[in-house]
């Protein structure tokens, strides 16, 4: 946020406070391309959604800067996440190890930001591209309900359906639209005049306009 401000205000101060930030996180980064939850020699796990939230933001101040130590950062998060944060079915978990008992195998929440993370980088490495068509497709097929609602979570036995508002529901629908307006984007420099037709948009089409009804 501070990086994005510096730019369009103008303010060489917002940019300093940034980039201390931004140093922080990368001098944090532990040597197998992960980030802890906290730094404090407590909350020494890494779980899925903070992971994409860090990457997401170094992926954005890149794009802002140019800052050429974000590059190798995000070689070595990308290499992590995909290989400690997806379970044996190419689907996000939790934790890449969890640090307690947990009732649940999947959440609504970190599929969303994995959609995120995907279409911010998928251009760069585009092993992910793959991983963002998998997600997807299983969101539309596993997840949506009739009533336009998402599934919160997919528990060992069954599933949690309760529609929680911050947590999961608008974050999907934000990360569907986003993969919508990137499709469109991709049609549009293809040459591609049928964009309904392209893999998922009439799914997608259909569970906004019920989510938006649901909300």
């Amino acid at each position: 946020m501070l990086t994005s401000a510096s730019k369009v205000f103008g303010n060489e101060d917002y940019l300093r406070i940034a980039e201390r930030n931004l140093n922080f996180v990368l001098e944090n980064q532990n040597p197998d391309g992960s980030w802890f939850y906290a730094v404090d020699g407590v909350r020494d796990f890494v779980d899925h959604y903070h992971t994409c939230f860090v990457m997401k933001s170094l992926a954005k101040i890149h794009a802002l800067t140019g800052h050429a130590g974000i590059v190798g950062a995000l070689g070595k998060g990308v290499s992590y996440y995909s290989n400690n944060l997806f379970d044996s079915d190419g689907l996000p978990k939790p934790f890449s190890r969890a640090p307690r008992l947990t009732v649940y195998k999947r959440e609504l929440y970190d599929c969303a930001e994995c959609i995120n993370l995907c279409l911010l980088l998928r251009d760069r490495f585009p092993q992910l591209e793959a991983t963002l068509e998998k997600v997807v497709t299983h969101i539309l097929e596993a997840w949506t309900k009739p009533d336009g609602s998402f599934r919160s979570r997919k528990l060992h036995l069954g599933w949690d359906n309760v529609p929680m508002h911050r947590w999961g529901q608008s974050q999907m629908f934000r990360s569907l639209a986003f993969y919508f307006r990137e499709s469109a984007k991709t049609a549009e420099e293809r040459g591609e005049a049928r964009f309904h037709a392209l893999p998922h948009n009439k799914e997608i089409i259909s569970s906004s306009e019920q989510c938006l009804t649901f909300s």
